[in-house]
Order: C-alpha cells, then sequence, then structure tokens
C-alpha cells in the first residue's frame, strides 16, 4: 500500500523536476570553473551594483531620461519572449501516462504553476532593476511598481502558454508563420496596454485581474487539448537540453562542412611590403587566424565587448579598464600565435628563435592595431568629444604596442 501511495501524479512530477534540477547543475559544475566565476563575478556584481545605486542618487544619463516607456515596454517584451513552458512528459509515456488522462493533467498543471512562478519572478527581477527608469523617469511610486512587476508576470506567464500551445500543436514554418504574428500582437497589446495603465493604480490592477483570467482560460484550453503528445514530448526535450546545448556550444566546436574556399583572403594578396622570412610567416599567422571561424567570431565579440567596456564606465574607470583589456588582448594575441607555431605548418621549416619573436610581434601588432584604434576613440568620443577620440585614439595604440613590446620581452626572456 505504500508503495502504491509513492506513485502518484504529483509524486511522479516532483521527481521528475528534482531529476531536472540535478541534471542541470550537473552540467553546469561540468563546463563552469566556479573558481574562475568567482574572481570574474565578485568585482562585476560590485561595480554592477555601484552603477545601480547611482542610478538612485546621481543624475540620470541621457539615454535613460530619452527612453520612452514603449520602448522599456517593448524591450522588457523581448525578454518574456525567452521564457517556455516544462511540463516533464518523456517519450516513454506513451506507455503508461497516455493512456491515463488524469496523470497527463497533472503534469500539465503543475508544469503550467511553475512556469508562472518563474516568469513572475524573472519580471520582478527585471522591474527591480530597471526601477530607476520607473520612479525617475516616468514618476511611478515604489507600490505602483510593485504591481507594474505583477502585471509582467501574468502578462508572460499568458505570453508563454499561448506561444507554448501553438509550438506542440506545430512544426517547421507552420510553427513559425503563426508564431511571429502571435508574439507580435501580444507585444503590441502589451506595450499599449502598459503605457495607458501606467500612473493609475487601479487600472494596473484591473489589468492584473483581466490577465489571471485570461490566464486561466489559455490553461483550460491547454489542458483539454488532444493530440498532442509528440509535440509535448518534442518541446519538453527542446526547452530541457536548452541550457545544456548552450554551455556545449560554448565548450565544444561544432563540426562544420568543409570548405574549398575560405571566406576572407581568398587571394593571395601581399599585406605586408617587406617580404622578409619573419614578416611572410606573421603574414600566414594573421591569414590563419581569420580564416578559423571560430578566431574571427571571436576576435569580433572581443572588440564589440572592449568598445562598450570603454565607452560606459565614467572617467577615470574608463582608462584603468582600457589598460586591463590591452593587458589582455596581448597575452590573448600571444596565445593564438602560439597555437600558429606549434602547428604541422611551422614544423616544416626551420626558423631561428629570432625570426619567430619578431613574427610574434608583427601578427600580434597587426591584431590589436584595428581595435585599439576603436578602443582609442571610443575612449575618447565618449569622454571629451568626437575630435578629441582621434587624438586619444592614437595614444591607446601607442600606449598597447608598447604593452605589446614589454609582453613580447618577457616571452623572449623566458624562451632562452
Amino acid at each position: 500500500m505504500e508503495t502504491f501511495q509513492r506513485y502518484t501524479p504529483l509524486g511522479l512530477y516532483r521527481r521528475r523536476r528534482r531529476e531536472h534540477f540535478n541534471e542541470q547543475l550537473k552540467n553546469l559544475k561540468l563546463v563552469v570553473d566556479w573558481t574562475v566565476w568567482v574572481y570574474l563575478l565578485v568585482p562585476g556584481l560590485l561595480y554592477l551594483g555601484g552603477w545601480y545605486v547611482s542610478l538612485w542618487t546621481k543624475p540620470l544619463p541621457s539615454w535613460a531620461t530619452g527612453l520612452t516607456m514603449p520602448t522599456l515596454t517593448g524591450l522588457i517584451d523581448i525578454v518574456i519572449l525567452t521564457g517556455g513552458v516544462l511540463i516533464f512528459i518523456e517519450e516513454a509515456d506513451v506507455l503508461f501516462l497516455k493512456s491515463r488522462p488524469l496523470w497527463m493533467r497533472t503534469l500539465m498543471r503543475q508544469g503550467m504553476y511553475r512556469a508562472c512562478w518563474q516568469h513572475l519572478g524573472k519580471m520582478i527581477a527585471i522591474t527591480a532593476l530597471t526601477a530607476p527608469l520607473w520612479s525617475r523617469v516616468y514618476d511611478m511610486s515604489f507600490i505602483q511598481i510593485a504591481v507594474v512587476a505583477v502585471w509582467f508576470g501574468a502578462v508572460a506567464s499568458v505570453q508563454a502558454i499561448v506561444l507554448h500551445m501553438t509550438k506542440v500543436r506545430y512544426t517547421g514554418w507552420r510553427r513559425w508563420v503563426r508564431m511571429i504574428p502571435l508574439a507580435v500582437a501580444m507585444g503590441i497589446i502589451t506595450i499599449g496596454a502598459t503605457f495607458w495603465m501606467h500612473g493609475h493604480i487601479w487600472t494596473l490592477l484591473a489589468g492584473i485581474v483581466a490577465a489571471i483570467l485570461l490566464l486561466i482560460t489559455v490553461g483550460q484550453m491547454r489542458l483539454t487539448m488532444k493530440g498532442t503528445f509528440e509535440g509535448d514530448v518534442r518541446e519538453d526535450l527542446r526547452e530541457r537540453l536548452k541550457l545544456t546545448a548552450l554551455l556545449l556550444s560554448r565548450s565544444i566546436t561544432k563540426p562544420k562542412a568543409p570548405r574549398t574556399r575560405t571566406m576572407i583572403f581568398r587571394k593571395p594578396r601581399k599585406l605586408l611590403r617587406n617580404r622578409s622570412i619573419a614578416n611572410r610567416t606573421a603574414e600566414t599567422a594573421f591569414k590563419a587566424f581569420f580564416r578559423n571561424s571560430s578566431t574571427m567570431k571571436l576576435y569580433l565579440q572581443l572588440g564589440s565587448l572592449s568598445i562598450a567596456a570603454v565607452a560606459l564606465p565614467p572617467f577615470p574607470v574608463n582608462v584603468i579598464v582600457c589598460v586591463l583589456l590591452m593587458i589582455m588582448l596581448s597575452v590573448l594575441f600571444y596565445r593564438s600565435w602560439d597555437v600558429f607555431a606549434t602547428s604541422d605548418y611551422i614544423q616544416l621549416v626551420s626558423y631561428d628563435n629570432e625570426a619567430l619573436n619578431r613574427a610574434a610581434q608583427t601578427m600580434v601588432r597587426m591584431l590589436f592595431v584595428p581595435l585599439g584604434i576603436l578602443m582609442g576613440f571610443s575612449l575618447g568620443a565618449a569622454w571629451l568629444g568626437w575630435l578629441e577620440g582621434i587624438v586619444t585614439a592614437a595614444a591607446v595604440v601607442a600606449f598597447g604596442l608598447f604593452i605589446l613590446s614589454v609582453t613580447g620581452w618577457v616571452r623572449s626572456l623566458r624562451s632562452d
């Protein structure tokens, strides 16, 4: 009798939810080095905390005061669309659960409850992060901000369940044909309703009640849907593997189809006028760096992040960040050279250490100069002005070349 009571629909859902959580935690432990992340997260959280406090205590920046409420609501609605519904139905359940509607409805109902609470918590966090804008730009009280957070949570739950109903019913291009207009329509309604109701707490409460009633309605519609078992299994598997796929995409290179021609540097054009052995080797390494799609993607990502990192913080934090970024880039580029220097291509030709050191310095300078110009110009333009950005760009490039020279000198001493 005790064994029979243990296998209940609610107990099955809780067991699968617990197994899913343990699986996600195990995947994080396998991929993420928590020691490294502690050194990254602690300074990052301290900086973000100070920046968040400055939004409450200091004058708001121009981008914040010029941000309209429909724009902010639209950005929040994009975050809403990233959520989903997980009901923990597996393919093997066709042998047992498909013939027992009570068990299936229990899993669906508990999954929708879980999704609603998750979306509510996510929207509370997003509203808390954007609270300085709601309070200081749109003149809303803390009670109104709290009500707006609940409103966004209810809207997010409705959108997630409605889109989940479309995902389990259709596949391929038919799903996208229905999902895109539906998501756009719900986003427009959310933006318009939020703009119309803001500042009036009773209208916000009425909107929350209407959203909850609509949520109950779509929830009942989801429970009465027939013939969606295969779609439920497919979407559940996709939701459960979403985090795993994201983690693996950062640690495992996806196999790609072989190409007969590269996307960049297709023709053997000369980049350096001097055709010495060191320059030709540096030119080959530079082309190989950009012919590899993974390193080229990393280069572009680092460039965009570096520009934002030196343009957004105030003085003198941006200067310190710029110096640290130059040191980091110098180490990264020299490591890229090490990968090339230990490849089979270099092993076919005999080089002396001096020629390899000169080639390494030339290659890392070629990689740094474009990023140094962009970083220096962004630093000067955000701090002083557009014309002064040219001067700061030249200064950043000169100082960066000095750092590269020092790093190369240290490397040469270690190699000797």
